[in-house]
């Protein structure tokens, strides 16, 4: 009756959705508040937000019958999407600001994401077409075995790594939300005055946009993380329910809400199982409370600390 091991999971699903969720959530509200045109922004921010209303159960569904095999037959096609689309972006990034002047300028500002959403969508194929030769030739035409031969690293087809792409698709909309809001909200004085100074757009958004609208993304990516570490569906349906405490992000995991709409249907009223299965809610409770109560006092510092701006 231990909760160790459904707690560990709890957190260990949580902060591999939010290492997933938060940098995608925040490079788009970023973009999309500071840099992205007004008519773009008036169909992209709505069309984000409507992606919160996707039921979770769908998007826990399709990760364990559709992207979890997927996972598995592609799994080095898919490690090397997760290291290359950072650096894919910054090459994309370096090589615009290295055209003509001329070039650039025939582009309006706002829609360089035209530009990149096709190397998104080539870099993705190409990862996936490569990677069963990349399998052939670095891990003997099987990766999961090679990592548990050779490497002792267990896999289970619904692992963290599903779990931490789903659930980091139904976190983003939130992050991104708040965050957006909170950038777009910063006065237009403060950046027209920045940029009057000699600033650059970058150095406007660093040391100006981005200290001022902190309390508002601080509180996004503590509501995020909040909403993972309460989600349920996805964690019950594409995670395995095995209650393992270890960090490696091809095992799977069990967490508390996971286990609490499993367990409870079939507790008998009144049992020692069915009272933890309450203080398992507590717990659950406890952790809510706590993100929220924290994402709070750093919302009112922050907001304390560059109000002065």
């Amino acid at each position: 009756l231990s909760l160790v091991p459904v707690v560990f999971g709890t957190l260990k699903a949580a902060v591999y959705a939010m290492f997933f969720a938060i940098p995608m959530a925040l490079a788009g509200a970023i973009y999309t508040a500071y840099f992205m045109s007004s008519k773009m922004r008036r169909v992209i921010k709505p069309t984000v937000e409507i992606m919160e209303a996707l039921p979770t159960v769908i998007l826990g569904f399709l990760a364990g019958i559709w992207l979890a095999p997927i996972v598995e037959e592609y799994l080095p096609g898919i490690a090397m999407i997760i290291v290359a689309f950072p650096l894919m972006m910054m090459l994309v990034g370096i090589g615009w600001s290295l055209l003509p002047g001329p070039w650039r300028h025939r582009l309006p500002n706002g829609l360089h994401i035209i530009l990149l959403m096709p190397m998104i969508v080539l870099l993705v194929y190409v990862c996936l077409e490569v990677s069963p030769y990349v399998e052939q030739w670095l891990f003997e035409g099987d990766m999961r075995m090679y990592l548990t031969n050779e490497w002792g690293i267990g896999y289970d087809q619904r692992n963290t790594l599903v779990v931490g792409i789903a659930m980091g698709f139904a976190v983003i909309p939130t992050i991104f939300t708040i965050a957006e809001d909170a950038i777009f909200s910063v006065p237009g004085h403060l950046t027209s005055g920045s940029l009057a100074l000699g600033a650059t757009h970058w150095q406007t958004l660093t040391r100006v946009v981005l200290l001022t609208a902190s309390p508002g993304i601080f509180s996004a990516i503590m509501m995020g993380l909040g909403r993972a570490v309460g989600e349920t569906m996805i964690v019950l349906m594409a995670t395995g329910n095995t209650p393992i405490m270890d960090w490696n992000i091809l095992e799977g995991l069990r967490t508390l809400s996971a286990t609490i709409a499993i367990e409870m249907p079939e507790t008998e009223v009144g049992s020692s199982h069915y009272r933890v299965l309450f203080l398992a809610a507590f717990v659950l409770f406890v952790f809510t409370f706590i993100f929220n109560t924290i994402a709070e006092l750093v919302r009112q510092r922050l907001r304390e600390k560059y109000s002065s701006l």
